[in-house]
């Protein structure tokens, strides 16, 4: 999935490409912005992977702005957007990926997202990316797992991904084996229960091997247990900072900005495991008290802008959280 940002002063403009943007699969929308000073400053912290740039506007054109961005990360890729064909060999000047002629429609953004994509994944795979930037697993707002070549594991039956997700959601910790039984497969005798725990802790084991995954699976008389590395997946590592954090300052606030972005989304991609119920609302009971923490230090140094695309960013994975609802996010100060 690609971060992108999109710059155009027109705000019904703006919004329509928003929510073009916003429902492709492949692409979140990182921030919004209608002007073109505004979405320079906050580049850095948003770090997106592409954006989406209006060529006329005022004060910065969407050349000269993307001129001043690939000075920042000369990786990035610009896509421009505009009402005049005739931009073509000067968004070409600046390297653009392509151009995209208004309006915008979900079949010319698809022509320019496969061009995305590819760049995207030629670049990552000549860039080596620690596990805590690139876990092995992604568990929020997806669940996928990459082998150790970085290719996606097809899991052999639904139920050996389920016992995966089971067994990353309460790592390090034996799972009974009765357990189990009861909870993915309540509907069969405990004889039968109990085979499938067997069978499916094998095509498991199988499949991490195969992956070539530091994983340690083992098991005893009561049951297994799943042992995996910091950083393994994307929700240990959430954990492990909202545990240690209680408040955000100088000190944590690019870490914690770093894990906004990425842990964003439900549980599982929101996959209907019934056990996973009640630490998918923790999690996200999590994921909303790091974005009160953020509004209210971006608030504190008078960096209103990131405040509100803090909340726009909180609102458009959680639009029914009921605090945002009953008004507890404002646009004011």
């Amino acid at each position: 999935m690609l971060r992108v940002m999109i710059v155009e002063d027109e705000k019904p403009i703006l919004d329509l490409m928003e929510r073009i943007v916003g429902r492709h699969p492949m692409l979140q929308v990182a921030g919004t912005f209608t002007s073109s000073l505004e979405a320079l400053e906050r580049y850095p912290q948003l770090k997106p992977d592409a954006v989406f740039l209006d060529v006329e506007m005022p004060k910065m054109g969407g050349i000269e702005l993307a001129d001043k961005l690939r000075a920042i990360d000369e990786e990035l890729q610009v896509v421009f957007t505009t009402a005049y064909p005739g931009y073509a060999v000067e968004a070409f000047r600046v390297s653009a990926v392509d151009y995209l002629l208004k309006p915008v429609t979900p079949d010319t953004l698809e022509r320019v997202v496969t061009r995305l994509l590819k760049n995207h994944l030629l670049r990552s795979a000549s860039r080596p990316q620690s596990a805590a930037e690139n876990p092995p697993v992604r568990c929020l707002g997806t669940f996928e797992t990459r082998k150790a070549d970085g290719s996606l594991i097809g899991w052999p039956t639904r139920k050996t991904e389920e016992l995966f997700a089971y067994l990353l959601a309460y790592p390090n910790r034996l799972a009974g084996k009765w357990q189990l039984a009861d909870l993915l497969w309540p509907d069969l005798d405990e004889e039968r229960a109990l085979h499938n725990v067997h069978n499916t802790v094998y095509r498991l084991k199988k499949a991490l091997k195969e992956a070539e995954l530091t994983v340690e699976l083992t098991h005893g008389n009561e049951g297994y247990l799943m042992r995996i590395p910091p950083s393994f997946t994307d929700l240990e590592s959430f954990r492990d900072f909202m545990n240690r954090t209680s408040a955000i300052d100088e000190r944590n606030a690019v870490e914690g900005e770093n894990q906004f972005r990425t842990s964003r989304g439900a549980l599982f991609g929101g996959k209907d495991y019934v056990w996973s119920l009640g630490l998918g609302a923790e999690v996200a009971a999590q994921q909303a008290a790091l974005a009160r923490m953020l509004v209210h230090y971006y608030r504190g140094i008078g960096d209103e802008a990131a405040a509100k695309e803090t909340i726009r960013s909180y609102m458009w994975n959680s639009p029914f959280d009921e605090e945002m609802n009953a008004g507890f996010f404002t646009f004011g100060g």
